[in-house]
């Protein structure tokens, strides 16, 4: 029922997209909706939600839902060193920050 899903890996995403095959055109992850909204353009005023998101999505083959991948997968720094910590907070805040302008837009 999420107007969005937001993964941190492709294997979270596969698991979404399995578990409910209707979920796939809303369903991202960050990496990749990022990416795919930027090169679409940022959502346009009055338009839904689920519109940006079928720009970001035109395209997509669940084919690209194998294996794992550097573009899109955030690593997880469980087990890792402080410094592994500090970079994926800093990774998650850029990214974050940039869909909210992206779909919601810029500040101010």
């Amino acid at each position: 029922r999420a107007d969005l899903i937001v993964a941190m890996a492709r294997e979270h995403l596969r698991h979404a997209a399995v578990t409910d095959p209707a979920a796939w055109p809303r369903a991202f992850t960050l990496r990749e909706l990022v990416r795919r909204g930027g090169e679409t353009g940022p959502r346009r005023p009055g338009e839904p939600l689920a519109g940006w998101l079928g720009r970001a999505h035109a395209g997509r083959s669940r084919m690209a839902l194998l294996g794992d991948s550097p573009a899109d997968d955030i690593a997880d720094p469980m087990g890792g060193a402080p410094g592994e910590y500090a970079r994926t907070a800093a990774e998650l805040q850029a990214l974050t920050g940039r869909l909210a302008e992206l779909g919601w837009g810029a500040p101010g």
